[in-house]
């Protein structure tokens, strides 16, 4: 059976200058795919997704969403499209509880009088939904009202998956989901990404350092060497060698 193509991108280039950050990238992805994009510091990982997400716009190529060309100029833009990215900072405001977090932006305003007039915020309903999404996606917090900094790093990425994941997100971009987190919670993040493709049907791209979890994780690696596409490998058919091989352009025995 033929699998539905869910994001295309054809010569997609990113000018700073004179400096080309990414130059003529051909890129897809398949519904319910994992794919990596691996590569050395200044290959041009975080401009291809920030590129594809709306925060820096293109200087050449195009972006197809399930076959329809998209026109992405801002992060709103790629939200229309169903494209939610989760960065390194986490965008959470640490103040906040895990609902004010999720609904940030988009607060459910109360149907009665007080909420037409007022606009007063249905925190209720708010804190029920955070609370049903965040059973969904096996997670615990001891204090569902606790402001979002007393959680732990992998706690407090679950919160802003689950923004994604509620706000009708269908492609989600992981920007190192494991990065400066403890074991525990690098196996946390790891199991809700597994869970996100398989539960929730989502395509995923995750950009990682860390090529153990990389082969645990995905289906596909792209590799970029200074802004180019140099390979691009199915999992089950490279090693970590290549792989690193690839990378750093130097072949390791």
């Amino acid at each position: 059976m033929e699998r539905k193509k869910i994001l295309e991108i054809k010569g997609l280039s990113k000018y700073f200058g004179g400096i080309k950050a990414i130059d003529n990238i051909d890129m897809e992805l398949y519904e319910k795919e994992i794919v990596a994009i691996v590569g050395d510091n200044g290959a041009g990982k975080s401009t291809i997704i920030k590129t594809i997400s709306g925060v820096y716009q293109k200087t050449a190529g195009e972006i197809f969403i399930y076959g329809n060309k998209a026109n992405i100029n801002n992060p709103s833009d790629a939200k229309e499209y169903g494209i939610e990215t989760v960065y390194q900072d986490q965008g959470l405001i640490p103040i906040l509880t895990a609902a004010s977090n999720l609904f940030l932006g988009r607060e459910k305003i109360r149907s009665n009088i007080l909420g037409k007039l007022f606009k007063f915020t249905d925190d209720r309903y708010m804190k029920n939904e955070t609370e049903k999404l965040l059973d969904q996606l096996d997670v615990n917090l001891k204090d569902i009202n606790a402001p979002v900094y007393n959680l732990s790093g992998g706690q407090r990425q679950t919160v802003v998956v689950g923004r994604a994941v509620y706000w009708g997100g269908k492609i989600l971009i992981f920007d190192e989901p494991t990065n400066n987190l403890g074991v525990k919670q690098e196996r946390r993040v790891l199991d809700l990404i597994k869970k996100l493709r398989e539960e929730f049907n989502l395509s995923i791209i995750v950009i990682s350092h860390n090529i153990a979890h990389i082969f645990e994780l995905v289906d596909r690696i792209i590799v970029l060497r200074n802004g180019k596409i140099v390979g691009e490998k199915l999992k089950n058919e490279t090693n970590t060698n290549e792989i690193v091989s690839m990378i750093t352009g130097v072949v390791v025995a």
